[in-house]
């Protein structure tokens, strides 16, 4: 077992200032949790166990009759759980706690061997109605909001569409689980996903290597989410070697190896598909000690931001990586970043920071992804079908517009991992590490650390203010200088610069008053390579924000090269070649650019 080096102050000891749009977002996504109906979200699972429920059925990929139904009701747990622990709204803790005891009890209805299950189907007679109405056959442990029939119908190698990615949906559970107990202490919650662990264990161990690597190279149906996270987590939290070597047995070893190497395995794959596999490899790295797996982390995020990012931190188009340094010939409009694939990066920049807390370099990508992406993702004008409509896409071609997920009939994986985003804002913001405490997003908080206070009193979307200190033991405070700062934002006695982090010490009884104030500029990001007709193009950013122009022309606008940003308002609207721009997490409700060609 490999230690991080620190530990993230945790959702329970930062409180969201009031008035910017990050707190704002959250009482949006928390009013939404509020109003979804625990009941509706058991709603597959009662009928899957053959239990009576009065309740309505929700919609999209999770309706009665959907592949995929289940995975939403993950999400609820994991937000949820994130939720009660940055609010301890006690409401909200009372959904969470009942909906794994519900889980729970219908887990307890699994009986028999998970190796024994047997299904009557077939890869070419497969319908729903052959499926499997008796739990006692499904296996100990088994959970889900269907029979094991689409897991089995995996290992005949069923494609999709007709089976739709079992195991992807049964990680989402085991991690709402976890995440609940993690979060909050739900010892319930621990208990099921050991379930959930222990027979996957049985049934995964039948099978063969190559059999299962035949299964994981499937696309889409063998997608399994972070299984190998997850199960790798139990490991850690249980101290059972077990789960560890059922880990191991989602190992990709058609990507896993040639990144271990340092080489792009992924390149025109599935973005998301892929993309908690590797965090899978992280959390198999802390909980074996493995040198390869952290490897394979450290090469695949190289690779990503060097090759494949797009500026607002998102990747891929139509759900793919494209290959390296081709960014420009693949964007199209409403295609682009899809939003889960950004939620799994930010994940796995924050879990690999934990043993490189001196490289800034992976909380630059988080500011960078979390402003752009992740904060722009939600509708803030929703009606009342839209407390937490989010997008499933981030568009960034000449004149898209954002479209959103609504609350009851828009179940989709990123409407779930958008039940997630917008409650755990500052889930990467503190690291403590004893002697060094890393202060790495500038989100509007106050923040209670192990014998400090810390008030970010930086305001948003400005970047001005100030950091205050009030400890009872000694540290260092590291305070991240963004790569895009041109100048240090730090001004105060004893704040010293080393590299991309200015250093402060502070001592018991003596508070420290920081002042900040961020110097925003307008810069050109380029892309790689030329669009299909020659030209190369260009996004516009301002300080850490990608800036879009409000426009209906489907083809590309042109900016001059240089040329001075001229601010319109304190929102950070500017005018900038004869146009004016937003920031991408103020463009709602109307057609923008957000790629430009260049003069």
């Amino acid at each position: 077992m490999i230690k991080p080096l620190g530990a993230y102050l945790p959702l329970s000891k930062t409180r969201l200032s009031p008035g910017s749009a990050f707190s704002a977002n959250r009482t949006r996504d928390l009013n939404y949790l509020k109003k979804l109906d625990a009941d509706r979200m058991l709603y597959n699972f009662r009928a899957a166990f053959g239990v009576k429920t009065d309740a309505e059925p929700i919609g999209g990929w999770d309706a009665p009759d959907e592949l995929l139904r289940g995975h939403s009701t993950g999400h609820f747990l994991s937000a949820l759980a994130l939720a009660v622990s940055a609010t301890g709204d006690e409401a909200l803790r009372h959904k969470l706690d009942y909906t794994v005891h519900e889980l729970r009890n219908l887990q307890r209805l699994s009986g028999g061997r998970a190796c024994d299950f047997v299904t009557v189907c077939t890869p070419d007679d497969c319908g729903q109605e052959k499926w499997s109405r008796d739990p006692s056959v499904w296996g100990e442990g088994f959970l889900s909001a269907y029979s094991p029939d689409q897991f089995a119908l995996l290992e005949q190698f069923t494609p999709y569409a007709k089976i739709w990615a079992p195991y992807y949906t049964l990680h989402k559970i085991l991690a709402g689980l976890i995440e609940a107990y993690e979060r909050t202490g739900n010892e319930e919650a621990l208990e099921a996903a050991c379930g959930i662990g222990g027979w996957v264990e049985n049934r995964l161990s039948a099978l063969t290597p190559e059999h299962r690597k035949k299964m994981w190279s499937m696309y889409i149906a063998g997608e399994y989410g972070g299984m190998n996270e997850s199960l790798a987590r139990l490991a850690l939290l249980t101290g059972e070697g077990k789960y560890l070597c059922t880990a191991k047995l989602f190992d990709n070893e058609n990507i896993f190896p040639g990144l271990s190497e340092g080489e792009d395995t992924f390149h025109n794959l599935h973005a998301n598909q892929h993309i908690p596999q590797i965090m899978g490899a992280m959390l198999e790295y802390e909980a074996s000690g493995e040198a390869a797996y952290r490897r394979i982390a450290r090469s695949f995020l190289g690779h990503v931001f060097a090759h494949h990012l797009y500026a607002v931190g998102g990747v891929g188009q139509g759900e793919c990586f494209r290959e390296p340094d081709s960014l420009a010939r693949y964007i199209r409009e409403g295609t682009n970043c899809e939003t889960c694939a950004t939620y799994n990066l930010l994940k796995l920049a924050r879990e690999l920071y934990a043993f490189e807390p001196e490289n800034a370099e992976l909380m630059d990508y988080c500011e960078r992804g979390l402003y752009n992406h992740i904060l722009a993702s939600q509708k803030p004008d929703g009606n009342e079908h839209e407390t937490n409509a989010v997008t499933y896409m981030l568009p960034i071609g000449p004149g898209a517009e954002k479209e959103y997920s609504n609350d009851d009939w828009a179940f989709t994986c990123c409407h779930g991992t958008g039940m997630e985003n917008h409650v755990k804002y500052p889930d990467a913001m503190l690291f403590d590490a004893g002697d060094t405490v890393w202060l790495n997003q500038y989100l509007p908080a106050e923040c209670e650390g192990d014998g400090f206070r810390l008030d970010c009193g930086v305001s948003f979307p400005k970047g001005e203010g100030t950091v205050t200190v009030d400890a009872e033991r000694d540290f260092t405070l590291k305070l991240r200088i963004p790569r895009w700062c041109l100048e240090n934002p730090f001004a105060a006695d004893g704040v010293t610069t080393a590299g991309r982090y200015a250093s402060v010490k502070v001592e018991p009884g003596r508070p420290l008053v920081i002042p900040v104030r961020f110097d925003y500029r307008p810069r050109l990001e380029f892309t790689p390579d030329l669009t299909e007709d020659g030209h190369r193009l260009a996004s516009l950013l301002y300080g850490p924000f990608v800036m879009v122009t409000f426009d209906d022309a489907k083809t590309y606008l042109t900016i001059p090269a240089q040329g001075k940003a001229e601010e319109i308002d304190g929102a950070c609207t500017i005018r900038y070649g004869g146009r004016e721009f937003v920031p991408m997490y103020r463009a709602h409700g109307r057609a923008y650019h957000t790629y430009f060609k260049v003069e």
